[in-house]
């Protein structure tokens, strides 16, 4: 499961701090650069002690961790999210991480005064705009269409576009509008902007970490946010690991930017993880809730999905006290679960199929 985060925002907020902090990169920071035309990307290891226990039991194999692709895009400029290559290239992200400027810095230009708070309300409204111009251009394409001939795919693709445009028009962007697994189909190949999830990452002078509550607002928007101190966190990361944590607790920065993000990765995300024991390799699988067997043995290979006999499962837990696979074998600890079994975080899968 390919998962392609991108990081974005208005210019000089943070955001290729962020990418630093969050990748472990170490991009060049160009604050008073007016114009950053590159993008960056990195392929990012998803921290889990779970996995690094698993792997501590089978030396001899490799240990992978499940992976996120992560993107430092460009600023973008105040109501300018709609410029063609922008749009593109968000509509390829499976999440977007908005970089909100909190931070006060007369060196580094701003539009207007920093307010933390309206950005993230312009933003919000600037992927609402993009969806609703998507619409109402293919609205206008479909009443034509209709004219010429009456279609009942055309008409139920006119029907949810239409309830869309009405949720969108009162503010509400997509991803909290109820759509049922049909409509959800119907609208995939728009990559709506507000359709995906979306986390704001407020970057804040470390002065403020301690009394962000009083001017952050908490409740005010329904999208997860993520406070960070980008600049003291990029000093403390360039110090030796033991030195680290001294200086977060000391700064109030809890336990950094990189360890809260992956904390909150799998609730935002609505993400499990299976674990698989393989012939050379230990690895971790990411997967969305409530996914069935047959399809999460897809994402390892699709002539496992198709050719679906069984799963062998246990939980890392019972794994752990037994203490390892042929144990639980042995003792006839791995149950055997069919096609529509729903994999459950920390499920330890063995999958059986015909090739």
């Amino acid at each position: 499961m390919l998962m392609i985060l991108m990081i974005f925002g208005y210019p000089k907020t943070g955001k290729t701090t962020l990418f630093n902090l969050l990748s472990g990169a170490r991009v060049q920071v160009e604050a008073f650069k007016e114009t950053k035309e590159l993008i960056h990307q990195r392929t990012v290891s998803i921290p889990d002690p779970r996995l690094d226990r698993l792997a501590s039991l089978y030396p001899e194999k490799k240990k992978v961790p499940a992976t996120v692709d992560l993107v430092d895009l460009p600023g973008i400029a105040y109501g300018d999210i709609k410029a063609g290559t922008t749009l593109a290239t968000l509509r390829r992200a499976d999440a977007l991480l908005h970089v909100v400027r909190a931070f006060e810095n007369p060196q580094v230009p701003h539009h207007g005064e920093i307010n933390a708070i309206k950005d993230i309300s312009f933003m919000e409204e600037e992927l609402i705009f993009s969806d609703l111009a998507v619409i109402e251009n293919r609205l206008s394409k479909l009443e034509k269409e209709l004219k010429r001939s009456i279609q009942a795919s055309l008409q139920a693709e006119r029907e949810i576009l239409l309830k869309l445009q009405t949720s969108l028009m009162e503010g509400q962007p997509i991803r909290q509008i109820e759509l049922s697994p049909m409509e959800e189909k119907q609208i995939r190949s728009y990559a709506f902007l507000s359709q995906k999830p979306l986390l704001h990452l407020i970057n804040v002078d470390e002065k403020k970490l301690k009394t962000i509550d009083s001017w952050l607002e908490p409740g005010k928007s329904k999208t997860p946010t993520l406070i960070f101190a980008g600049l003291i966190e990029s000093e403390i990361s360039q110090l030796e690991p033991e030195e680290r944590k001294t200086f977060l607790d000391a700064y109030g920065c809890g336990p950094g930017c990189q360890t809260a993000f992956f904390s909150l990765l799998p609730n935002w995300l609505n993400l499990v993880f299976f674990f698989t024991i393989g012939k050379d390799e230990v690895r971790a699988w990411p997967i969305l809730k409530n996914t069935p067997a047959q399809r999460a043995a897809g994402q390892i290979h699709s002539d496992m999905e198709k050719g679906f006999i069984r799963a062998e499962v246990i939980s890392l837990d019972e794994l752990f006290s037994l203490g390892s696979l042929q144990a639980a074998r042995e003792k006839g600890a791995l149950r055997l679960e069919g096609k529509d079994y729903l994999i459950q975080d920390g499920d330890v899968v063995t999958f059986r199929f015909t090739s």
